[in-house]
């Protein structure tokens, strides 16, 4: 798990599990509080969720998200997910 803190508060976290039977990471929940959004802070969170994943060597990371969360579905594909 990454977590974004500020002023001592944690103000976001992503947490990322690792399963070998699949050859893949899971990136379960990536979240800010509302109060910081849009500062990039889940794009950093998803990166450093990517760099685990890369470095823990399993093949695929897969990510779930509201169908109706725009900004995540936008940002995943941003960062190369691919609906499946």
């Amino acid at each position: 798990m990454c977590v974004a803190i500020d002023a001592g508060q944690w103000i976001g976290f992503s947490a990322t599990s690792i399963q070998r039977a699949e050859d893949c990471a899971y990136s379960m929940m990536t979240g800010i509080l509302r109060s910081h959004r849009g500062r990039g802070l889940s794009l950093a969170l998803k990166l450093a969720a990517i760099t685990f994943a890369r470095e823990s060597g399993v093949q695929w990371l897969r990510a779930d998200h509201h169908p109706a969360n725009a900004p995540a579905i936008a940002m995943n594909r941003r960062l190369g997910f691919v609906p499946v």
